[in-house]
């Protein structure tokens, strides 16, 4: 691709450039020629500011009940010329602004029931785009947004990541309609139908990728599963071939993720919309790159490094939304939207700024780098050579462009005057820059204003305020088992931590910190909150019990991996801990962390009646002792080797004292606790019964088909011992899976309290992977 030093103009994007390279090369000649435009022509940044400015005035008559209807037209047509130079990359006719046949976002918003969630944003969208009504792809979409609803980590939804979903399965589907609104009914539904599922991905990608793979830290996904999924991703994007479902991360953002490829690759053959697979290809490296250099993984450089990126971000959201709704752009709509869509990459950066600096997240707003150039000014600067060099000065698109950001940064500024000032300690604004960040400021002293710019702000943010906020919050009952364990696996790391801490971390204590970090999955205690869920206890109340099953659980893996039972080498993705640090002092630490488990079981007594809190004492040693647990444990070493033959039943007892007596453990303390009666604590210990055979049959299973890296553990390591695939077979094993699954879920469904949860994992239990 040709690029000289001496280019002049924005780059004049083609579909051909959509590859990442030529991609990166063009926004960088793009920006190179911004940068000299924005010295050479200070006079028309300051006209434009003035200009946004003067947006400020048009709120004012919105508190003038006179003025309102007619003030409202304009914010109509501004509304349209909005929608056509951000979604279309076009510049509105005069007809377009004044025959508005579509729905904006706007009269979506006034239908939606908040008591309905995501069902009711869907039935508002079928009203509001009749070619959809009553077709079998909209209810799809329904089910699949509750779906990521149930599956999004926690901190996602309360951000109102839900929203974010919404607005872009939303702007593709309307993007769609306006290109058939001529079209027949028939036409129109079809078309529109067909893009239901593109709509779809293209906003689940959002929440999957940017909020949670990229932008989430945490413990929510751990480092290696992401690495994992980049690799896979980026492969599937470069080759159109899904990734093998075997080889994916245990998690159901993964799998939603997979399964968004696999429905793309049918409506979006890769043969025939490469390109479309290059834009997503380049869009998702860019993101890559930033949330690395967020997270401080790439040398520190000044803000301009990040411009590139940010322009590729931005520029191929708008591009693959397009693809999807209209599949045929001509040449001028690369070249006008990829150039335009950067200024709103740099807007929310400013508006995400006070976010953006709580999390770690790099941006040029967040930067403390004083040489790199000044964002703000760019900011205002930017949308000025849009409107010129791109958009050839038409008037239209710079008061659209001037509404937007009137919008947006009106309302950012008028909601907390103090972030004027944060600007200016930041920033040298210019004089009209000035204006502007004073006259938001000066509004916000006047509740009238301050709500009539909040009705300024374009429909597709309103949008995705509106939907955050009725998807803000959901019944943690209804979350998918998995979400809801990564959810809480920082709280009970940080019990685990916290216990640890008080110890130390030198001789015993050593080894035990050891044991108890990797890639633990911390069920036992994820089981506890489950059921904690259900019955309505508090975590804190439980927090001894949680911490102690963690405890009990893990000193049992390392007398598991001993020579003298297993003989594991490998342990939650680490070397075993008597490799580490000797047999003698691992099998010390293991009894230290029966020995302070049992003590904090008894620290419920603060919260608690001591009979219960002793009952509970003596029912763990019951369950773990020479009749329970450690029976397990010599059954599975000496069933068979005398060389008589072992039954079936002889396995599933064995299976249930090594492990359901660990989840019995964990689960069956709470009722006692609650002083439940007898027959819902049998219920519940039967329940555990099964739901241990059933993950010691998967177990079994996965020991015999999967890999040594995907388990985190030794493959086929007890090759010498009696267990249902080797005695019985694979078949008969997954017959097995199935019948103790039904009698875990005939359970749940008996006890008299909300058990979704636990009807979840152990459906869990039965499919899981690794």
């Amino acid at each position: 691709m040709s690029d000289p030093a001496n280019a002049r103009g924005p780059f004049p994007f083609r579909q051909e450039d959509l590859v990442e390279s030529r991609l990166m090369a063009g926004a960088r000649r793009t920006l190179a020629d911004f940068r000299r435009w924005s010295m050479n022509r200070p006079d028309l940044v300051e006209q434009y500011a003035d200009r946004c400015t003067e947006q400020l005035a048009l709120a004012g008559r919105f508190t003038a009940p006179g003025r309102r209807r007619a003030a409202e037209r304009v914010r109509a047509a501004r509304e349209v010329a909005h929608f056509s130079v951000f979604n279309l990359a076009a510049v509105p006719a005069e007809a377009a602004l004044a025959d508005q046949r579509l729905p904006t976002v706007r009269d979506v918003l006034a239908g939606i029931d908040d008591r309905r969630g995501v069902a009711g944003i869907v039935a508002v969208l079928e009203r509001h785009l009749p070619p959809l009504r009553g077709t079998a792809e909209l209810a799809w979409l329904a089910g699949r947004l509750e779906h990521l609803h149930r599956i999004l980590p926690e901190a996602v939804v309360r951000g109102g990541g839900m929203g974010k979903v919404l607005r872009a399965t939303a702007g593709v589907l309307i993007i769609a309609a306006h290109g058939v609104a001529d079209a027949s009914a028939d036409e129109a539904r079809t078309r529109l139908a067909g893009v239901v599922a593109g709509a779809y991905g293209f906003g689940a990608a959002y929440a999957i990728v940017d909020d949670t793979l990229h932008d989430l830290p945490g413990d929510h996904l751990p480092a290696e599963h992401r690495e994992r999924l980049h690799e896979l991703t980026l492969k599937s994007l470069a080759t159109g071939q899904p990734a093998d479902f075997a080889d994916l991360p245990e998690h159901p953002l993964a799998e939603e993720l997979h399964a968004v490829h696999g429905w793309l690759l049918d409506a979006y053959p890769i043969d025939a919309h490469r390109h479309l697979y290059h834009a997503a290809e380049s869009m998702y490296l860019a993101q890559h790159r930033d949330a690395q250099r967020s997270t401080g993984a790439l040398p520190a450089a000044g803000p301009e490094a990040m411009y590139p990126d940010m322009f590729v971000k931005a520029g191929m959201s708008r591009v693959i939304a397009n693809l999807l709704a209209r599949r045929e752009l001509d040449d001028g709509f690369y070249r006008r939207s990829i150039n335009t869509i950067f200024l709103s990459q740099l807007r929310d950066d400013l508006i995400d700024a006070a976010d953006d600096e709580r999390d770690g997240r790099r941006t040029p707003f967040t930067s403390s780098d004083t040489d790199g150039p000044d964002a703000l000014h760019d900011l205002f600067a930017y949308q000025a050579y849009v409107a010129a060099e791109v958009f050839d000065g038409e008037p239209v698109v710079a008061d659209a462009l001037a509404y937007y950001n009137t919008a947006r940064l009106g309302r950012h500024l008028a909601v907390n005057p103090g972030r004027a000032d944060v600007l200016r300690r930041r920033f040298a604004p210019t004089g009209a820059i000035e204006r502007f960040l004073a006259t938001a400021t000066k509004q916000s002293r006047l509740s009238g204003h301050r709500l009539a710019i909040g009705r300024l702000d374009v429909a597709e943010q309103r949008l995705r305020s509106r939907a955050g906020q009725v998807l803000r919050y959901r019944d943690p009952s209804t979350v998918d088992c998995r979400t809801f364990i990564a959810d809480r696996l920082p709280y009970l790391n940080h019990l685990l931590d916290r216990h640890q801490a008080a110890r130390g971390d030198e001789g015993i204590d050593a080894v035990v910190a050891y044991a108890l970090a990797g890639s633990a999955k911390r069920l036992r205690p994820a089981l506890g909150l489950m059921l904690a869920e259900g019955l309505g206890i508090e975590p804190a109340a439980i927090e001894p019990v949680l911490v102690a099953g963690e405890l009990f659980h893990t000193a049992s893996l390392i007398f598991d991996d001993l020579p003298a039972q297993d003989g594991a080498t490998l342990r939650r993705g680490r070397p075993a801990a008597h490799l580490v640090f000797g047999e003698a002092t691992t099998q010390l630490a293991a009894l230290s962390m029966i020995s302070s488990a049992f003590g904090l079981v008894a620290q419920l007594n603060r919260t608690f009646p001591a009979r219960r809190v002793t009952a509970v004492i003596e029912y763990v040693g019951m369950v773990l002792g020479p009749d329970g647990l450690c029976r397990g444990q010599h059954l599975d070493l000496h069933l068979g080797q005398d060389g008589a033959p072992v039954t079936s039943a002889e396995i599933i007892e064995m299976y249930s004292l090594k492990t359901s007596t660990a989840l019995e453990a964990a689960l069956v303390p709470l009722l006692m606790l609650q002083d439940r009666p007898p027959e819902q604590v049998d219920l519940l210990k039967r329940y555990a019964r099964h739901a241990g055979v059933v993950f010691q049959l998967r177990d079994d299973v996965l020991d015999a088909t999967s890999s040594t890296w995907l388990l985190g553990k030794d493959a086929g390591n007890d090759t010498a011992k009696a267990n249902i695939v080797r005695t019985c077979g694979l078949p008969e094993a997954r017959r097995l899976i199935d019948v103790h699954l039904t009698e875990a879920l005939d359970c749940c469904a008996r006890l008299p309290f909300t058990t979704d949860l636990l009807a979840c994992a152990v459906r869990h239990f039965a499919t899981r992977r690794h």
